[in-house]
């Protein structure tokens, strides 16, 4: 039998997540193992409603750091520990946690390009 959670249990459980990330937070963008774009997020990093975390703010890295194919994303804490690992990456009209554009409708990412995070979401369980 799996385990059902409350709505509040759940939005409890992504406050925690926000706290948890604290005031420096950043994303990176991986293909593999390289990060291809890093970008820092708000502080706090999001608002919590109806068990989903909606990061806010300027989502913007004004330089990548490499080139390739965006496959996932990590979530680095304040002290840049990974406090969340396998968040899917897609462009717009996708159904992924992350959305970005390159101005290409692509995941393709070249070193110096700018790249914007049109929405990040955590659905919580």
């Amino acid at each position: 039998m799996s385990l059902t959670y409350s709505q509040t249990v759940i939005d409890a459980r992504l406050n925690g997540v926000v706290t948890a990330l604290g005031a420096s937070a950043s994303l990176l963008l991986k293909d593999g193992s390289t990060t291809v774009s890093t970008i820092a997020l708000a502080s706090p990093v999001g608002t919590v409603n109806g068990g989903i975390l909606t990061f806010s703010g300027t989502l913007l890295d004004d330089s990548a750091d490499a080139t390739g194919t965006v496959d996932s994303a990590v979530i680095l804490d304040s002290t840049g520990a990974t406090a969340i690992s396998g968040l899917t990456v897609g462009i717009p009209g996708g159904p992924q946690d992350i959305i970005i554009s390159n101005g290409l409708n692509s995941k393709l990412i070249t070193a110096g390009q700018v790249v914007a995070l049109l929405s990040a979401q955590i659905t919580g369980s």
